[in-house]
């Protein structure tokens, strides 16, 4: 495994990155400023590999607050850059660049759809492409408030990226889950043809759902095996193999540390773990997650998370959150 720091001690924050693998380089986006959900926070991108990166710049605009970039190769080579805006989540609307020469310049945003309030398209992580080259997003809604209430979806696409259709909520019962619900889901296809999802939740494990019609709908979401400490997680597969980066912690905001990827080989059912991406430091770990009443995050100081797993010429990289100082890119090379 190689690890380099695309950017490391930014003024304020950093979070929420993604990640996308060129002929010999990647492309990295996150949103930064002041803190989560600051009226400065912005979408910034990075071009390069190894130690050699490019010096960040902004490709949202004048937008903000930015929230959650997601990149996407289309089949033509464009690159797809999808994120939010808004100055809470419940009132997110995603935006859409594109860029022609591999990163370096960007269109003007434009709106991904006609209202859309709560965010479509991918939320976290890159979509899925589907043999008949369907494109599958994992998303989702989250209401705050005093009975916050979160749920998740799929977005579906039939032109590689550029307009979406919504599918129903994944199916939960919200008057027995424990805490809002279930968001950002990640998604694979199994050698079967069908489809699996896991999402975050408030349970303290992750919730899996199953598609077996290209996503139009799916069963009702079941607590997993695989700890969740209501934080991002992303999953990436080849065959029968998946690999899924995450915390192994389990609890409503719990630690963000340390960060791994595990596998299955038996299509989600089972997982072990594989490699681990940073230690757990300390006591820092058990300051915990707590939101804010604006449903912008209160965090500790001691985080690894919101990983973005995706697939390189050499094997698998994965992108993520350092302190909320850096942006890291690892290699794995499974």
């Amino acid at each position: 495994m190689r690890r380099d720091f695309v950017v490391r001690d930014v003024p304020g924050q950093c979070h929420g990155s993604t990640g996308c693998a060129l002929d010999g380089s990647f492309v990295v986006a996150w949103f930064a400023g002041d803190h989560e959900g600051a009226a400065n926070s912005r979408i910034h991108l990075a071009t390069g590999a190894g130690g050699e990166w490019s010096d960040p710049v902004a490709v949202s605009g004048d937008l903000a607050p930015c929230w959650n970039p997601v990149l996407h190769r289309r089949v033509d080579g464009d690159l797809l850059l999808y994120f939010k805006v808004g100055a809470t989540i419940g009132a997110w609307r995603t935006w859409l660049v594109r860029s022609g020469d591999g990163g370096r310049t960007w269109s003007t945003p434009r709106p991904l759809v006609d209202g859309g309030e709560g965010g479509r398209g991918p939320v976290r992580v890159p979509p899925l492409r589907l043999p008949s080259g369907r494109l599958l997003a994992g998303a989702s809604t989250e209401t705050w408030g005093e009975r916050p209430r979160w749920d998740a979806f799929v977005d579906i696409s039939d032109d590689d990226g550029l307009t979406w259709r919504r599918t129903p909520d994944v199916p939960i019962d919200h008057d027995t889950f424990p805490g809002a619900g279930i968001i950002q889901p990640t998604l694979w296809a199994t050698p079967g043809g069908d489809l699996r999802l896991l999402a975050r939740s408030t349970s303290g494990r992750l919730v899996a759902s199953t598609s077996t019609d290209e996503g139009e709908t799916w069963s009702p979401g079941v607590p997993s095996a695989v700890p969740n400490n209501n934080s991002g997680v992303s999953a990436c597969a080849d065959g029968r193999t998946v690999h899924l980066a995450h915390n192994p912690t389990t609890g409503d905001w719990a630690s963000r540390a340390p960060l791994v990827v595990s596998v299955s080989t038996d299509d989600g059912d089972t997982w072990r773990p594989w490699l681990t991406l940073e230690e757990s430091t300390g006591a820092a770990d058990r300051e915990g997650y707590r939101p804010a009443d604006s449903g912008v995050l209160t965090t500790g100081a001691n985080e690894f998370s919101y990983p973005c797993l995706v697939r390189s010429p050499d094997g698998l990289a994965v992108t993520y959150t350092w302190q909320r100082r850096g942006i890291v890119l690892a290699l794995l090379h499974p």
